[in-house]
């Protein structure tokens, strides 16, 4: 399998661009947010179907704010508009290096965000693991993290910032309820990446994830993890040991800053979402875990979450 992660520096560039889509399918960029230091994180996440129907979204939240903050725009899009400027209300996204560099652009009535991204390292495609992506989650996706500096005004309150974003591509069919359980775990530090997608559906559990650290990208082969939950059932710790097809081990350290709960992605489910700190190979950065739960399943178990959990 080794071989096969060699391949992921050259992953196609035009994997970076907007794709043709089947019937009733989406393609999603997720660019996550996360100000620690302000008390604050979020995303900026367009999206557009094979309609052409597109939707962006803004949403930032934290104890640095005095309450969550929301911007959204749905429109619709034509097949000639690609991600090296793709512009839908107050988001301008342009992909000047596909795979390295984005320029990301926010410019609505609470929020104005103005940022660059440049990559850490090659994109982890989940088509690169030997069983590929999940196919009720896309026919392909890819993970990235790099640098990011912007400058954000919230309700009139600015700062500049120069840390981490948290990168994630999308596309082909999206049947969020499919997934009775998924963590999609992201941690980044200036020398260190870490991944991974545990998706638990038919009866089987699902690992797709990368680590990457002095300089070589290689596949996860086993996660070994412990969370420790609050009242609510939001995910406020969580320790993780990594180990590659290569015998590394890394262990982990996530400390939650923020939280937020999402409800209206899908009728099946809730998305929990926990903006963290992370401490791993002797330095600190940032992360998230977005835990996916099964509705029924999260309004029954969380009432037990204090006693069992």
């Amino acid at each position: 399998m080794s071989d096969v992660i060699d391949k992921l520096a050259d992953f196609p560039a035009e994997h970076a661009m907007r794709h043709k889509l089947g019937p009733d399918e989406r393609e999603s960029l997720a660019h996550m947010l996360l100000f620690p230091e302000q008390g604050i994180a979020g995303f900026i996440y367009p999206s557009v179907r094979t309609s052409g129907a597109a939707k962006s979204r803004a949403h930032l939240f934290g104890p640095g704010l005095a309450e969550p903050v929301a911007e959204e725009i749905e429109m619709q899009v034509g097949p000639e508009m690609d991600f090296d400027s793709w512009t839908t209300g107050p988001l301008t996204m342009a992909v000047r290096e596909p795979h390295k560099v984005v320029d990301l652009h926010w410019h609505g009535e609470r929020i104005r965000f103005d940022g660059r991204y440049t990559a850490l390292h090659p994109p982890f495609a989940f088509s690169m693991h030997p069983d590929g992506n999940p196919p009720y989650y896309g026919d392909d996706r890819t993970e990235q993290h790099g640098r990011l500096s912007c400058d954000v005004t919230i309700d009139g309150k600015s700062f500049h910032h120069e840390g981490f974003l948290i990168r994630d591509h999308s596309w082909g069919p999206r049947v969020w309820g499919l997934n009775q359980h998924y963590k999609w775990f992201h941690a980044v530090t200036p020398n260190c990446s870490v991944h991974f997608f545990e998706m638990q559906s038919f009866a089987a559990t699902q690992l797709r994830g990368f680590l990457w650290k002095d300089g070589v990208m290689s596949l996860l082969a086993d996660i070994k993890y412990k969370t420790k939950f609050d009242a609510a059932m939001f995910q406020q710790e969580f320790d993780v040991t990594v180990t590659d097809i290569n015998g590394r081990a890394l262990d982990i350290a996530c400390r939650t800053f923020t939280t937020v709960h999402l409800d209206k992605y899908d009728p099946m489910i809730y998305l929990n979402e926990a903006a963290t700190t992370v401490e791993m190979g002797g330095e600190t950065g940032v992360g998230w875990l977005e835990f996916c739960w099964n509705r029924n399943y999260f309004d029954f178990a969380k009432e037990y979450v204090t006693r069992f959990a």
